[in-house]
């Protein structure tokens, strides 16, 4: 059992304890009173302020500094983009920077720090990656510098080579690293790049010039064509050069049909083109112009030539001449059996110096004009639109109401009528014809034509298996129409009665360019056109004709 002495120095020694646990504990709420003298948090010195007091000091000095735009160079280039650290999920935790300050504790190395006042922390950053990375990722599309591929065209003859660039790329996650490092110490971040090779590098270019283009346009190609020597230059076969990117490579290669056109093209001076067969009129009658054979340059191997000639040491080739057929030869004329006459009409007019020169303009331009099995003669085709250009005059024409006036080419009916009635006799088949509105007496009834450009035509096609050749002159008074062909059909063309006359009246006109004309009855009228066939009938063709009356025009002058 102790004795009182020992049960007396326990209490001492606990009594010891409890003082100094009430002076240790004394001295740790003192020094949580208030932040260490000396502490600062990133740079900022909050030493013996309060808690709120510290806040209110680190937001008003590194709030700016948060907030500050940051710079991202793009390093050896002139190129950058700014970032704004709100917008991109940057921003302190003052609360968090603070934690543990101005609390309580127990622990001595907290107390000691205190004591001593040797304090300093970095200030808590909250970075929000997705929202970083996404800002990052968008504006390094505008700082990339794409690659360049290398690239050969040719111009004028000549290669032109585009060089191969390396593009150059932001490493997005390496940047969005180096921001977030960077962020407060610093406003200006360089970006992290990595270079971006071109799909062709100029190594593909270099060896595509060396190998192909250089060679291919070193020289000229000779043709040997007979006893004939001709050049092509690099300046023209350079153009059927194609030069296609391909699996990282510039695959060189010429388009054969543009070589071969190419070689048409040059060897066309020495070409003798073929002369067709002609049927033409001589004196009273037709005569054959025979053909005469041309010769030609057999181009059907030239791209092929070509193509082995431009790309090796050879560059020479052979191309063999032929005969060129003309497209009508003497023996197809012959065929066409032009040879007598098979329909002929004269029709007579009355004297006018310009009515007289539209007809023989007229009969001279269609005289000669062989109309070939399966064709189909077109009078506005062959004389197109009548004008002063051509020589053609201001005659009578039928206007609008039935009354005369004047017009360039009036009188060319005349022709077409000529026209019609050889063509009828002849059997052809008859395409399309349009009788005067009113009859002329100096035509047969229901059997005559007007023409007008360009909505009336006279047109007929020839339906035998012979050439039909158009003799026109004007003579005596008088047009002349012969056909010469081959005489396969006898017409017969057989008019009927005149019936529902019809009288016109006098009319006195004051009207400026009035021309005088005189009444003609009108009437209706049917033609029978009978074609025979080695004496039988093979075809009967009725076509009517209604004239309308014309009325004595009487010009006077105006009151």
């Amino acid at each position: 059992m102790p004795s009182n002495e020992s049960r007396r120095m326990v209490i001492r020694v606990l009594s010891g304890f409890g003082v100094v646990a009430a002076l240790y504990g004394g001295l740790a709420w003192w020094s949580s009173r208030d932040m260490p003298s000396s502490m600062s948090v990133e740079g900022v010195q909050i030493g013996g302020l309060s808690i709120d007091q510290a806040a209110a000091r680190l937001t008003e000095q590194l709030g700016p500094k948060a907030a500050a735009p940051i710079t991202v160079t793009v390093p050896d280039s002139d190129k950058s983009f700014t970032v704004d650290p709100a917008a991109a999920g940057l921003s302190l935790d003052i609360p968090a920077s603070l934690t543990g300050l101005g609390e309580f504790s127990l622990n001595p190395a907290a107390i000691w720090s205190h004591l001593t006042g040797k304090t300093e922390r970095a200030v808590v950053r909250k970075v929000d990656q997705a929202a970083l990375t996404a800002v990052i990722t968008e504006k390094a599309q505008t700082v990339a510098t794409p690659p360049v591929d290398g690239a050969i065209t040719i111009e004028s003859g000549a290669a032109k080579v585009t060089p191969a660039q390396d593009g150059r790329d932001v490493v997005v996650p390496d940047t969005v690293a180096a921001i977030t490092q960077g962020w407060l110490s610093t406003t200006t971040v360089p970006a992290k790049t990595a270079v971006t090779a071109p799909k062709i590098t100029q190594a593909a270019v270099d060896e595509t010039m060396r190998s192909f283009v250089t060679p291919a346009l070193s020289a000229p190609v000779t043709l040997a064509i007979a006893d004939k020597t001709l050049t092509i230059g690099p300046d023209r076969f350079a153009a059927a050069m194609t030069l296609t990117p391909q699996d990282g490579k510039i695959v060189g290669a010429f388009d054969k049909d543009k070589l071969a056109a190419i070689v048409t093209e040059t060897t066309a001076p020495v070409i003798s083109p073929g002369k067709d067969a002609q049927i033409v009129l001589q004196g009273s009658a037709p005569v054959i112009k025979p053909s005469v054979d041309g010769i030609a340059v057999d181009t059907a191997t030239a791209g092929d030539k070509m193509m082995a000639a431009v790309t090796s040491s050879d560059r020479k080739i052979e191309l063999p001449t032929k005969v060129s057929k003309p497209k009508f030869t003497t023996e197809a004329a012959q065929a066409l059996g032009v040879k007598e006459i098979v329909s002929s009409f004269d029709s007579a007019f009355p004297t006018d110096t310009n009515r007289t020169i539209n007809l023989t303009i007229a009969s001279n331009t269609i005289n000669g004009t062989l109309i070939k099995p399966g064709e189909t003669f077109s009078m506005n085709g062959i004389l197109g639109q009548r004008t002063t250009a051509k020589g053609y005059r201001e005659g009578n024409y039928i206007a609008g109401g039935g009354l005369l006036a004047k017009t360039v080419g009036g009188g060319v009916s005349q022709v077409s009528t000529v026209i019609y009635n050889i063509s009828w006799f002849a059997g052809a088949e008859l395409v399309e014809h349009h009788p005067h509105s009113f009859y002329i007496s100096r035509y047969p009834a229901g059997r005559e034509a007007t023409v007008n450009w360009p909505t009336l035509d006279n047109r007929w096609r020839n339906n035998t298996q012979y050439g039909m050749l158009v003799q026109m002159w004007v003579s005596g008074g008088q047009v002349h129409g012969r056909i010469w062909s081959t005489k396969i059909y006898d017409v017969e063309s057989i008019s009927g009665p005149r019936t529902n006359i019809r009288k016109g009246t006098t009319v006195t006109s004051t009207s400026p360019g009035c021309v005088p004309m005189g009444s003609a009855d009108g009437f209706d009228i049917v033609v029978t056109r009978v074609i025979r066939k080695d004496g039988a009938v093979i075809k009967t063709e009725n076509y009517k004709t209604s004239y309308d009356a014309a009325n004595q025009v009487i010009c006077a002058k105006a009151p």
